[in-house]
């Protein structure tokens, strides 16, 4: 019989069973949402809760919540050996979300497909906004007319996070940061400043393309490259930055070893879409998020 357990932090033994299960979900291309997987392995910061789910001594499922910049963000991962895995995942979303504080926004990113969908309905959240994956084959023949330099560590958080936050004031989960959760990436084993790329205009941090490798996920075990974060701050937008970054991103992949390039952006932003089509983009898949609003907007 599948049990489920909803706290705190976890112990460092749940922790290591934790992260070993959701290394062999992501075999199957089950990938917990890359701003929880970060908090577990890091944090837990403030707003955390796990729910944890055990068929006898086996760990087959697992759901988060972690804070975002407008309340919480959840997601589930099922082993696939687990019975009845539509349903746990069900009773997993619904453990973490009855232990959140009440009122405020939840957020479920998840697949566009009838399961999520039906899923989501279930604990009560009905659908939001879409997800482009995008991705196009490297090299690239076009040239950026841009400086740019590299992050420096110790010295460009702070600059950063100003334009960041202003660029994403109403983002879910990219708005809001702060010096910890910027401190958090730096940790992480792909971070890169050589691929942070920082663009200064009239003495001040204009704009940035962040990229990351993700070594063995392109065709036949190549590198493919992520533009991992991009954005001009509102003081600098219409003089052609965002397309100037995103080449100049482009090329410093290419250049580490990538094959290929992707990125994700929201679906509803249509001039970025087409900016990112314009410069040989497509759309290979799309995740959808579900909400529950902050029950003063219901």
């Amino acid at each position: 019989m599948v049990r489920v357990r909803t706290g705190g932090p976890l112990t460092p033994a749940e922790l290591v069973e934790v992260l070993r299960m959701l290394d062999a979900a992501q075999a199957g291309d089950a990938r917990l949402n890359d701003h929880l997987r970060l908090d577990l392995a890091q944090g837990p910061r403030p707003g955390f809760i796990a729910a944890l789910a055990h068929d006898g001594p086996t760990l087959v499922g697992y759901a988060q919540a972690s804070a975002g910049n407008d309340g919480h963000i959840v997601d589930a991962i099922v082993a696939p050996s687990a019975p009845d895995p539509a349903t746990l995942r069900i009773a997993l979303l619904t453990a973490v979300i009855q232990a959140l504080p009440s009122g405020g926004a939840i957020t479920w990113w998840a697949g566009a497909d009838d399961a999520s969908a039906a899923t989501a309905t279930a604990v009560g959240l009905a659908a939001d906004r879409g997800l482009l994956k995008m991705v196009r084959d490297l090299p690239i023949d076009v040239r950026a007319d841009v400086l740019v330099r590299s992050f420096v560590v110790g010295h460009d958080e702070a600059a950063w996070l100003a334009v960041n936050n202003a660029a994403f004031a109403a983002h879910g989960e990219q708005g809001g940061w702060d010096d910890a959760t910027l401190r958090q990436r730096e940790r992480e084993p792909w971070f890169d400043p050589a691929g942070f790329l920082l663009h200064e205009r009239d003495g001040r941090l204009a704009a940035f393309c962040w990229t990351k490798l993700h070594p063995g996920e392109a065709p036949d075990c190549a590198v493919a490259g992520e533009i991992y974060v991009i954005a001009v701050h509102p003081d600098f937008h219409g003089q052609g930055l965002g397309k100037a970054l995103t080449v100049a991103g482009l090329q410093h992949l290419q250049a580490a070893g990538a094959t290929t390039a992707m990125l994700y952006v929201d679906a509803a932003n249509a001039s970025a879409v087409r900016l990112y089509e314009s410069l040989g983009f497509t759309v290979s898949h799309t995740q959808q998020s579900y909400l529950r609003p902050p029950l003063e907007h219901r």
